[in-house]
């Protein structure tokens, strides 16, 4: 006798082993991918995390509220997606292109079943604007941002090629810049998250090689050498923190700027005041990452510093004024586009501008300050990091909330203190002995 289809305990058994293997690659990616691509994650997710109890707690606007102006302004709308897209994709990276997961492709595992595993981690970092969109324009709305978030980062890390892959990502950027309806954002979606996620695995172990060209003139004098070569090791071993700077940034940007729309305060007074309490635990956090790479390129030169007869001075100036540039930079460009976004005056601008450059500089040695006084390599670096930036941010939130502009006069000497020679020499873990002996002494 002949039966149609397989027996019901048959594919039974199949489904238990196709979950029993998906499982299983989620673990390995997890053990593995995961653990780089949180550490690389968790910093935004904490910076975004405290701007976002700033602009939505307490009195301050609802998810409808921005995801109302994001509708209406395409300006707006593009900044906020472009903000979003570069919070996530170092973690997305680190989890693809992690070296310990190229041995799944070489597996006896199915194409969807590494593609599904890959794609539920992607998911999860997408959490946060799901939600976002969930809460300000329904269920319906947090899918299709959420599957187009995370379809565009794919497209990203994949580096599009041929016409069906481009097709597919002008059709969702399409979507994304002319604020298409939910609907219409989740058709336009599927086919490039298809198309994306496929491509993205696939090339994920195409690591590209380049040379990289001296950032160091020959003339240049010591102190700006010394400081770009401390850039030059955060520009080609740490691309991810200053990615994750500029993401930070953005949306520091984003939240004053719908924060002064929502209420309605566009003078000069309020509306710096809002910029620098968003500016604030922006760069705390972007400062604070900065600083760690810095900091163990000057503890790894030290043995040259010392041979050099290199002064304290100037080993303070050169560490601030790599942790400083981009940052100041970045906050340059926050009160360029508050001041854009809000429509203010060119004075109005003008002051936003120089006040967030400022307060980017302070900060910066702020934020540098208390990582050197957390480092101390006994294990519990981490922790202090955090507890001390989370302190700064709170009383830098306060202050510039309740001083405005004068907040500014009250970071200047702090700032001074701990990013100075003498603030270098006891912060650093010898604690006043000197992190080197032949430290601020001249040849």
């Amino acid at each position: 006798m002949r039966f149609r289809g397989e027996h019901p305990a048959r594919r039974g058994v199949q489904a238990r082993d196709v979950l029993r293997r998906f499982a299983l690659v989620v673990r390995v990616l997890v053990s593995t991918a995961g653990k780089d691509a949180f550490a690389r994650a968790m910093p935004l997710y904490m910076g975004m995390g405290l701007v976002a109890a700033v602009v939505f707690g307490g009195n301050g606007m609802h998810p409808s509220q921005l995801t109302g102006i994001a509708g209406e302004s395409p300006l707006f709308r593009v900044a906020l997606w472009g903000a979003w897209l570069l919070v996530g994709t170092p973690a997305a990276r680190a989890l693809l292109r992690a070296p310990a997961t190229f041995f799944l492709r070489a597996l006896p595992v199915p194409r969807r079943e590494l593609l599904s595993a890959h794609a539920l981690l992607l998911a999860v970092a997408e959490l946060p604007w799901v939600a976002l969109w969930a809460v300000g324009a329904g269920a319906l709305a947090g899918c299709a941002a959420g599957a187009a978030a995370l379809a565009a980062r794919c497209m990203l890390l994949a580096r599009p090629r041929g016409a069906r892959e481009l097709s597919a990502l002008a059709l969702l950027a399409g979507a994304i810049a002319l604020g298409a309806p939910a609907s219409v954002l989740l058709a336009c979606a599927a086919p490039a998250l298809a198309v994306g996620l496929r491509a993205a695995v696939a090339r994920a172990p195409e690591i590209p090689a380049g040379r990289e060209r001296s950032m160091i003139p020959s003339a240049a004098p010591a102190l700006v050498a010394l400081a770009l070569a401390y850039l030059a090791a955060l520009v080609r071993g740490h691309r991810a923190v200053l990615v994750r700077g500029l993401a930070l940034a953005a949306i520091g940007a984003l939240a004053a700027a719908a924060w002064a729309r929502n209420s309605g305060r566009f003078g000069g007074g309020p509306l710096t005041a809002a910029s620098l309490v968003a500016l604030a635990p922006v760069a705390l956090c972007a400062g604070a990452g900065l600083s760690g790479p810095v900091l163990r390129e000057e503890r790894r030169l030290a043995w040259l510093l010392d041979a050099c007869g290199a002064a304290a001075g100037l080993r303070a100036g050169a560490v601030i004024a790599a942790v400083a540039a981009p940052l100041v930079a970045l906050a340059l460009g926050h009160g360029a586009v508050v001041g854009a976004l809000t429509g203010a005056a060119p004075s109005v601008t003008l002051r936003l501008v120089g006040g967030a450059g400022l307060a980017g500089l302070l900060l910066a040695a702020i934020a540098l300050g208390c990582v050197r006084w957390s480092v101390r390599q006994d294990g519990r670096d981490s922790s202090r990091v955090l507890l001390s930036v989370l302190a700064a941010i709170v009383a830098s939130i306060a202050a510039a909330w309740t001083l405005g502009d004068l907040a500014l006069a009250a970071f200047a000497p702090v700032a001074a203190l701990l990013a100075g020679p003498a603030g270098a020499r006891w912060l650093s873990p010898g604690r006043g002995r000197g992190a080197a002996a032949g430290e601020g002494r001249a040849p």
